[in-house]
């Protein structure tokens, strides 16, 4: 998995390569744009000779304010091929309009409206295609009109087929990346509905924010449903760190690694709230405020998932390098976002989304590593359990079934008089005589006939026979009913055996029901207990009877 995840992130880095490199054969570099302010009552030159008297009268403007306003840039097309379209588009920013006029010098004019607001010409992109003359020169004045700037705009040329192209393919990994945020989310959300953990409901709705936002940073539903709304565009970034705060406040357990960074996440979570309506009452400043709180998110993050790894969380080292992922393309984007420096990297926002899309298949990784740990604590738990359960039920001396393993094989015992299947027999044996033993030989001796006892016992070739120690000198056996014969007669022949071991004094004594005797479990263990009484009584009326017998011999 983390194979799979390494090679996507290298190929999007190398998608981005290949076309910065397409992209710099097809383009035709344009001089540096002359930028102006706007002022209200402007117009634009409507003839090629017009132009430059017309930018002697502009306010010169040293870089566009990211806070939004109305700005020119003007600039000289110099096209060099025969190719007879070409496009010009205004990129790297979000701009709500767009207007470009094409001036040439044979007289010819030509104006195209674009921007957020318009229908799109090409996809994810505000190109549009002017028909231009090789040898002909033209000036070319673009107006923008915006509430925000996501970033600095650019202006590039090129010819209308490798344009189509490159839009084609930054289309497809855009629609790639969507795709692959939408799977991720409703996966981990169907897995928050089997499990319950939240922290797979909080990444699967953070997943579902990240994929909001992007979509409509690349204006997705205005390209598919004309749905326009400015306003919502930062509000899905800035709850980003909402959402995930909460995942790994979940996920990395943080209030019990680290309360202290769990109070700075909150901090950041609170801020980030009161941060939410920025995206409506103060849009113009909504992209430099998410973009702070996102540089603050990130750091706390790493922060976070470092410290749950030292201190022996393991799953954290796929939440740090899920985070690296957006740590890069930050560090090269969020300056420029913020007007500190200028853009290091073309289709920054396309890098931007491709670090994100991995970032969400690392933290899904994360996530499945924590279930597998999970997975292997509960069945090392069960197992625990398991074992505990199979020692509450065991006799310590014999290791045998003790009285708790008895009483649950009854109580679980369902066929009894007309009802049985199986005829089966319950034995109660009585070892008479160990209190003697125990105090004259001490109690080692009195294990010892015990051992020896449940040994030959268990040597006995019955087949399901189960053996049950009651108390310290009763025994219960369980066994089919055709096999009780052979069981007295091997008790008999134990007798004996005990005898030749030096055990003088012991006696065992015993007693039977059948299931098929009586209706219930307990009846069962009371006839059998019955008979067992009635054993011991008539073995000791008979000693009772040889003594007398004796007595009167001696004495005649």
């Amino acid at each position: 998995m983390a194979r799979v995840n390494l090679t996507f992130i290298f190929i999007g880095l190398m998608l981005l390569c290949g076309l910065g490199a397409a992209k710099a054969q097809a383009r035709v570099e344009l001089d540096a744009p002359y930028l102006f302010h706007l002022d209200e009552g402007q117009q634009f030159p409507s003839a090629y000779a017009e132009v430059p008297e017309w930018m002697s009268s502009l306010r010169e403007a040293p870089s566009v304010k990211l806070t939004g306003g109305d700005y020119w840039m003007v600039t000289q097309l110099l096209p060099h091929r025969t190719d007879g379209t070409w496009v010009v588009d205004a990129r790297n920013s979000i701009i709500e309009n767009v207007d470009y006029w094409v001036l040439g010098s044979d007289g010819s004019s030509q104006l195209a409206h674009s921007g957020y607001s318009a229908p799109y010409e090409f996809l994810f992109d505000y190109g549009r295609s002017f028909s231009l003359t090789p040898g002909i020169d033209y000036w070319l004045v673009v107006k923008l009109s915006s509430r925000y700037y996501s970033s600095a705009p650019q202006l590039e040329m090129s010819p209308l087929a490798e344009h189509r192209l490159l839009t084609d393919q930054l289309a497809m990994i855009i629609s790639l990346c969507l795709g692959g945020l939408v799977f991720i989310a409703c996966y981990n959300l169907f897995i928050y509905l089997s499990t319950s953990d939240k922290a797979f409901l909080f990444y699967g709705v953070y997943v579902l924010s990240y994929f909001g936002g992007w979509a409509f940073t690349f204006h997705l539903p205005a390209h598919l449903w004309n749905f326009h709304l400015l306003e919502l565009h930062h509000l899905f970034f800035i709850g980003l760190p909402i959402l995930n705060i909460m995942f790994y406040k979940y996920f990395l357990q943080l209030p019990s690694y680290s309360p202290k960074l769990w109070r700075l996440s909150k901090i950041l979570l609170w801020a980030c709230i009161l941060a939410l309506p920025t995206s409506i009452w103060l849009i113009s400043y909504t992209a430099i405020i998410a973009s702070v709180l996102i540089m603050f998110w990130i750091a706390l993050a790493i922060t976070c998932g470092n410290v749950c790894l030292m201190k022996g969380f393991s799953p954290a080292r796929y939440f740090i390098l899920a985070f690296s992922c957006l740590l890069l393309p930050a560090v090269l984007i969020l300056p420029g976002n913020l007007g500190i420096t200028p853009d290091f990297i073309e289709y920054a926002e396309l890098a931007t989304l491709i670090g994100g899309t991995a970032d969400a298949l690392l933290l899904s990784l994360a996530l499945a590593n924590k279930l597998k740990l999970l997975s292997e604590e509960r069945k090392a738990h069960i197992e625990e359990l398991c074992f505990a359960w199979e020692t509450a039920r065991r006799d310590a001396l014999t290791q045998v079934g003790n009285r708790f393993a008895f009483d649950e094989f009854m109580q679980g015992a369902t066929e009894f008089a007309d009802r049985v299947k199986q005829a089966m027999s319950l034995v109660l044996l009585d070892v008479d005589g160990l209190k003697t033993i125990n105090e004259t030989l001490g109690h080692h001796e009195g294990d010892r006939v015990l051992k020896s006892l449940v040994q030959t016992l268990q040597g006995i070739q019955l087949a399901h026979m189960s053996l049950y120690r009651l108390s310290g000198d009763e025994f219960a056996i369980i066994l089919p009913s055709e096999e009780r014969e052979a069981l007295l007669l091997k008790i008999n022949d134990l007798k004996q055996a005990l005898l030749a071991e030096g055990a003088k004094g012991v006696k065992l004594h015993c007693g039977y029901a059948d299931n098929t005797q009586v209706a219930k479990s307990h009846e069962w263990l009371r006839l059998a207990g019955s008979k067992l009484y009635s054993d011991k009584i008539g073995k000791r009326r008979e000693k009772y009877a040889q003594s007398r017998a004796l007595g009167s011999e001696v004495g005649y």
